[in-house]
């Protein structure tokens, strides 16, 4: 990756939401991709990434629909190399950039779209090489019942921080019976729970991310540490509002360019004037930057340019994830 214009004012990082880009992660990435998602690949990043592979978009989700998990990382690991990087390659970057701490996440989805991706233990391993610049999260399948709750302890053995869960590919809503034995289990180990909030581009529906349902599991365990990933878009203002009302759930603006947050009409405005005065400490900056199309430095910088107190800005680029992740008094 090349870095574009970079601002010459100094400021610390941490990277809630982030993608360690090993050639593996790459390729698994759209190898274990659940077919729920694979019009991802024709319509989101898809028509950014696949040019970039010498095909189409609509060539990349055909492979995706039509080929088998072993036949796509044959066909695709050729193509997508270029988009990989050795792990200390990319430790000098994230040094560079001034990232202090990146948080890199695991997504276990096998039951619904059976399909088996990479396990927590190679994210662990990640992390157990360089423990001062990662903190990992696990995948958990909520379906996998106890199996589910014993995965994140045996994760949190392997080092593991916290645990990641889509609601939407599981078709169940966060205040759900088979989700709250991994409510009880991350309290007692101490662990956030990060989930995926507002819109999807899947074929499955986004109703059961609605705000409101994670306001119900926030007051049913005061003590667990919720981040709702992406924001909630396009139900903001009912996100701030469970924020508002509950100390232990975070923002995260993971997978949006900084740059649309301020624009007029863009559904972002609640955010803006709440997460710039009363909610300043529970944004968190996090970038998914590998399809982005911009790097974390390029987007973090994205964060200074807005319209918000100087201070705020490095509340949520720094303060309040270290906070979170207890990296700081």
């Amino acid at each position: 990756m090349t870095e574009g214009k970079k601002t010459n004012r100094p400021y610390r990082i941490i990277d809630a939401l982030c993608y360690v880009p090993t050639e593996e992660v790459v390729l698994d990435l759209p190898v274990s991709l659940p077919p729920q998602m694979a019009p991802y690949l024709k319509n989101v990043f898809g028509p950014r990434v696949a040019p970039l592979m010498g095909i189409t978009a609509e060539e990349f989700y055909r492979m995706k629909i039509t080929m088998s998990q072993e036949e796509l990382r044959k066909a695709l690991g050729p193509k997508m190399k270029f988009m990989s990087m050795k792990l200390e390659e990319f430790i000098k970057q994230l040094d560079e950039m001034g990232v202090e701490k990146a948080v890199i996440f695991n997504l276990d989805e096998e039951t619904p779209s059976r399909l088996k991706g990479l396990p927590n233990d190679y994210y662990a391993g990640v992390v157990r090489r360089y423990p001062d610049k990662f903190i990992g999260m696990a995948g958990i399948d909520p379906l996998k019942g106890m199996a589910a709750v014993r995965e994140i302890r045996r994760s949190y053995d392997l080092g593991l921080r916290g645990i990641g869960v889509r609601p939407f590919m599981f078709g169940i809503p966060p205040h759900h019976a088979k989700m709250y034995p991994l409510y009880s289990t991350c309290v007692e180990l101490d662990i956030p729970v990060w989930f995926h909030t507002g819109i999807n581009y899947s074929t499955n529906n986004m109703e059961v991310e609605r705000p409101v349902y994670f306001d119900i599991v926030a007051q049913d365990f005061p003590e667990l540490k919720i981040i709702a990933g992406h924001g909630g878009w396009p139900w903001v203002p009912e996100m701030m509002a469970v924020v508002r009302r509950n100390e232990n759930v975070y923002i995260d603006i993971s997978s949006i360019d900084p740059r649309y947050l301020a624009m007029p009409g863009s559904g972002w405005e609640t955010l803006m004037q709440l997460g710039n005065s009363v909610l300043q400490d529970k944004i968190l900056f996090g970038s998914t930057w590998l399809f982005m199309g911009r790097t974390i430095r390029q987007l973090a910088d994205g964060i200074m340019d807005l319209p918000l107190k100087e201070t705020v800005k490095h509340k949520w680029l720094y303060g309040n994830a270290a906070r979170l992740f207890g990296l700081s008094a």
